[in-house]
Parts: C-alpha cells; structure tokens; sequence
C-alpha cells in the first residue's frame, strides 16, 4: 500500500505548501485522507517517512531525535525552495516535531492532530534511562480492541523504548519554548485520547505565541487522522486553511 514504505507526495504547483508528519512509530498512510484532502484545494503535500519507520524495530534503536528532526527540516527546506511558503501539521509525535520544526524555520502555520507535550503513561517517562535495558515495551499477544484495529495504519508492536525515549526528550525540548511560535495554529485532539491526553492539547493552545483555535473531538482514538473522524479532521483542516491562508 502506497505511503506504508515510501513517502506520499500529493498535488501540484502551488504558492503555499504543506508538510505533514506522521506519529512514533507511524508511516505516511496514516496522514493518506488528510493530506488528499488538502491537495484538492490547491496545496501540494509532502507526506516523508521519516526515518527507522516502514523497515523493522531496531531500525528505532539507533535514532535520536535529532535524526528526526534533520529528516523533517530537509523535507521543509526542500518544500521552501519551490514555494512562497510553508504549512507544517503532525499526528502525536508528528506534532511535537512540528512544534520543534517551527522553533528552527518560518512556519506559515501549524496543524496539530494529538500532538504530545505530554503523555497519559507516567512508565513513558522513565524510558529515557531504561531503554538500553528494556528494548521493547507494548502489547504483543493482548487483544485489539475495534478502535486499535482502526488507528493501526502501520506500527511496530511491541513498541521500541528507544523511540519513546526520543519522543520524551522532544517534548522537553519544545514544551518551554512554546511560547516563542506565532504561527497560527489549529489543534485538534479526541477528547477520550488514550495516549496523549486533551490536556496536552489544551496546554498547546493556552502557551502557543499566536493565534490558535482549539477543537475537542467526541471519542477515544489516538491517531485522529486515520480513525473514524477523519473524514472531519479533514474539513476542519481544510476550513482553518480557508480562513487563515486562503482569506488574509
């Protein structure tokens, strides 16, 4: 299936572009509808897989933050070269480096689906100094619920430590600094979220230096963009973009 190795590019000439970034373990399908949608009014999408995703876990155990962080600026860069301006969104982990991208480039805005400044499982927050001892972390063997099976697009299973590691020093780096980004922001979360809670939604919208508006979705999925509201996610999206890029 398209964007489950490969990156997903969308669309053709524009002025303004956008970058979508897909969560922890994620891969570019996952951002798939989304990023349709937005094409159709006019943006090109680049959707990158980043880097350790769509090959095998240990692919995870050698990458830092910053391996991800110098993949989504190339892609920026790349994107920047060829039109007037850029928009960068994330799903969860995609979101807190959208966050970090808009601290080191000009953001034209930022759309935000569960992005993590902090996270609901407080044994997250010891993985920094256990990975080198407890590789992997999840829930091989237990059963998937029915809105597991929707959110699972593509994702390691059990979960590599070292990535959620990696996903704790970024939300460190970019929670202080919150306030130095003006870009105009939308930020949609579920409010039942079971991983990244809505009170980290609500934190990003309260601290964030510019204008933000804030939509708290009914239900429980995590990865909003590929469950069952993405259809909505999308007209959201594709509404904010209409007020804040399209009728300045």
């Amino acid at each position: 299936m398209a964007g489950e190795r490969e990156d997903i590019r969308i669309g053709g000439p524009g002025r303004e572009a956008v970058l979508l970034l897909h969560g922890l373990t994620g891969v570019p399908n996952e951002l798939h509808v989304l990023g349709g949608a937005i094409a159709r009014d006019g943006y090109p999408v680049h959707i990158p897989l980043l880097p350790g995703r769509g090959t095998v876990a240990a692919d995870m155990d050698r990458l830092t933050w910053d391996d991800w962080m110098n993949a989504a600026v190339s892609a920026f860069d790349e994107l920047a070269r060829d039109h007037d301006a850029v928009i960068v969104g994330g799903l969860s982990a995609g979101g807190t480096m959208a966050l970090d991208l808009a601290l080191r480039r000009p953001v034209r805005a930022l759309l935000l689906y569960a992005a993590a400044v902090s996270v609901s499982r407080r044994a997250a927050y010891l993985a920094p100094y256990g990975w080198r001892v407890i590789r992997r972390w999840g829930s091989r063997g237990r059963k998937r619920s029915p809105a597991d099976e929707a959110e699972a697009v593509s994702t390691y299973d059990p979960i590599p430590v070292r990535a959620v590691a990696e996903l704790i020093r970024g939300m460190r780096r970019v929670r202080p600094h919150l306030r130095e980004i003006t870009a105009p922001a939308l930020v949609l979360h579920a409010s039942g979220d079971r991983w990244v809670p809505v009170a980290s939604a609500r934190e990003i919208a309260a601290r964030l230096g510019g204008p933000v508006e804030l939509d708290v979705l009914p239900g429980d999925a995590h990865a909003i963009t590929a469950g069952p509201d993405r259809d909505l996610v999308a007209d959201r999206t594709r509404a904010f973009l209409a007020r804040v890029i399209r009728h300045e």
